[in-house]
């Protein structure tokens, strides 16, 4: 996007090729387990080569301000350089509960995911260039100007450490490809289901497959959006059209009820446009989107939830069909949960709830001045 958009990149851009292979559900606690299972920032090598990296591109294009979306090694080298550091992160990065990302828990997060510290390793690091100690690492991930992309009515604000300000919520961020906003084909008489739950790694043809089928009716005009090739057997349902990434704005403003996986970016874009929405997770900051800003609100439902022991055991729990060790939801389940949604003119009436604060955040905010305000 950002090579599209026709900026300058530094460095070497992410090599092409298969994703890799993940565990159906990733039960991430909190930010800090994200950074030592995803990145092994535990290993301090690893830390200082990704340091070393964000320093060389500082360097090199000498900006005034650094913005980040919460690479931790970005943040100690904007620290290291004297430069204003502006984050972007949905509240849940911020929160110093230990169980931020999944409040419903009853396991401590290393039970979860028995990794080695990653704070241990990033506070050596700032202290052997001569920061200060990281105490935790939500602290460290305050920026100068902390933005978060949404509004406290979905998310309220969680309390900012010494010396820094509150956040700035601006409404939602999320980009669309250039031009008018690409409206899918509807038959006529039916309702309009947009179906985004990811691709690659953490969504599996199984999951998928489960459902379309769930969606295979003829009162229902399916729109997949997928970052992935077409697969062929995708050509057996006629009700489904079959996108790549052609932006959120048309297909959202086009459906009746939008199909996803509780990515931040969608659940905001759905709750700007006031859409019910169906979430059915891969991980854990997916549930806790929607259920904490759908589901609690009335305005969507989760087709499946997770209960935790504290052992560590997670127990998946389908909406209609009860507990299972399937981390995968039969058809007959999501069609089940789909068509609740459908009928229910409360959760329609009710996916309003942030509307008009959304959109007014997202209408007064001017990210170039409040950067710019950073500088004088």
């Amino acid at each position: 996007m950002v090579a599209e958009g026709g900026y300058r990149m530094i460095g070497e851009p992410a090599p092409d090729g298969a994703p890799k292979r993940v565990p159906a559900f990733l039960p991430f606690a909190n930010v800090e387990r994200v950074y030592a299972v995803t990145a092994r920032y535990y290993r301090r090598s690893v830390l200082a080569e990704h340091l070393r990296r964000d320093l060389a591109a500082i360097d090199e294009y000498r900006p005034d301000v650094v913005v980040t979306d919460m690479q931790p090694t970005a943040v100690l080298a904007a620290r290291l350089r004297g430069l204003p550091l502006v984050s972007i992160a949905d509240t849940d990065f911020l929160s110093p509960d230990p169980l931020a990302w999944m409040p419903w828990s009853a396991a401590d997060p290393t039970t979860l995911l028995p990794h080695p510290s990653a704070l241990d390793a990033l506070d050596a690091v700032a202290t052997e260039h001569g920061l200060d100690p990281v105490g935790s690492i939500p602290e460290l991930l305050w920026g100068d100007l902390t933005v978060v992309p949404s509004a406290p009515e979905v998310e309220p604000p969680p309390p900012a450490p010494p010396g820094r300000s509150g956040p700035a919520y601006v409404g939602p961020l999320y980009w669309d490809p250039p031009g008018a906003p690409y409206v899918p084909r509807a038959a006529a008489g039916t309702r309009r289901v947009y179906v985004s739950i990811g691709s690659g790694g953490m969504v599996a043809d199984t999951a998928l497959r489960e459902v379309l089928a769930a969606c295979d009716r003829p009162d229902l005009s399916v729109f997949l959006s997928a970052g992935f090739a077409a697969r062929e057997w995708l050509h057996r349902y006629p009700n489904v059209e079959l996108g790549g990434f052609t932006g959120i704005t048309g297909p959202i403003g086009w459906a009746d009820l939008v199909v996803n996986h509780g990515g931040y970016s969608t659940v905001l874009a759905g709750l700007l446009h006031g859409k019910p929405q169906v979430v059915l997770p891969f991980m854990s900051e997916q549930e806790a989107n929607g259920r904490q800003f759908l589901a609690d609100h009335g305005a969507g439902l989760v087709a499946r939830t997770t209960e935790v022991e504290p052992d560590g055991r997670i127990r998946y729990v389908n909406r209609h069909s009860g507990a299972t060790d399937d981390p995968v939801v039969p058809a007959a389940d999501l069609a089940a949960t789909i068509g609740e949604a459908l009928d229910d003119a409360t959760l329609a009436q009710r996916a309003g709830y942030a509307r008009d604060s959304l959109a007014r955040l997202r209408a007064e905010s001017d990210l170039a001045e409040s950067f710019a305000a950073l500088l004088r």
